[in-house]
């Protein structure tokens, strides 16, 4: 996976990425990376943000985590979406018995729920957990339905954190005994990348007290730089990006970073 640069060319992406392999192992995605810390707030105010957010998280969840939460969990989740997807529903719509067989039937049940849920219950079992679970939320508005979407998957994942494993490069004089804050976004002046032919490849932050990490790949450290820019910049409220590129020929040139994009 490869988040792209906000500065990179169509030739750049064609020569970086594409041609190093066949097309059919492409696909651009545009996500929603930097979260803020308020993000139920802020995106209330942009209802486009908010439903693209939380689409993406509801996809992550369903290919990723589904089948992986307790079934009362996955119970909820999928009501939830129920009740998001068809807002206009009657408060008692789904004790219908036709109402429950076109969501059944024509929609699907794995749109809202695992799969591995689905198999492990007789039909009837089922159905009666869901309409019992879906009154806790039948008179929901659309609004109501995300935000406790976003609050009860948080209680197993968290949804706004990302995590890389590193190793960060210190002086031999320096001994580290608990943890310690040696910068903030607000400190951070300049992003780069290097990669060592022989050696380990590194992303090095230019702050008062310059920080250097040992990172497994030169993907890997491209793709952290990108995420801390983005939180440099949406902190600050900035635009432009903190992450210094090389020459066309030199090791950063087209690093992969971008506000909202990648490549898998």
């Amino acid at each position: 996976m490869h988040w792209l640069h906000p500065d990179l060319t169509v030739t750049e992406l064609t020569h970086r990425y594409e041609q190093q392999h066949i097309e059919a192992e492409w696909r651009y995605d545009l996500r929603i990376r930097y979260i803020p810390s308020d993000f139920m707030e802020t995106f209330m105010d942009d209802r486009t943000t908010m439903l693209y957010f939380y689409q993406q998280v509801r996809s992550d969840y369903m290919q990723n985590y589904a089948s992986k939460v307790s079934d009362g969990m996955a119970l909820q989740l999928g009501c939830l979406e129920i009740r998001r997807f068809y807002k206009d529903m009657n408060p008692n719509g789904l004790e219908k018995k036709s109402n429950f067989e076109l969501l059944e039937k024509d929609v699907g049940l794995d749109l809202f729920f695992p799969r591995e849920l689905i198999d492990s219950m007789k039909p009837k079992q089922l159905r009666r957990l869901i309409q019992q679970t879906f009154q806790s939320y039948s008179t929901f508005q659309q609004d109501q339905c995300m935000a406790k979407f976003f609050t009860t998957l948080s209680q197993c994942y968290s949804i706004t954190e990302e995590s890389y494993g590193c190793q960060l490069v210190v002086s031999q004089i320096l001994s580290v005994s608990q943890p310690v804050c040696l910068a903030k976004f607000s400190d951070v002046r300049s992003i780069s990348c290097t990669a060592e032919p022989d050696g380990p490849d590194y992303l090095v932050l230019s702050t008062p007290q310059p920080l250097a990490v040992n990172i497994s790949s030169l993907t890997v450290a491209e793709n952290m730089a990108d995420l801390i820019d983005g939180y440099c910049r949406l902190e600050g409220k900035i635009f432009s990006t903190f992450h210094s590129r090389a020459g066309p020929s030199g090791p950063d040139r087209g690093s992969s970073k971008s506000i909202s994009s990648f490549i898998n």
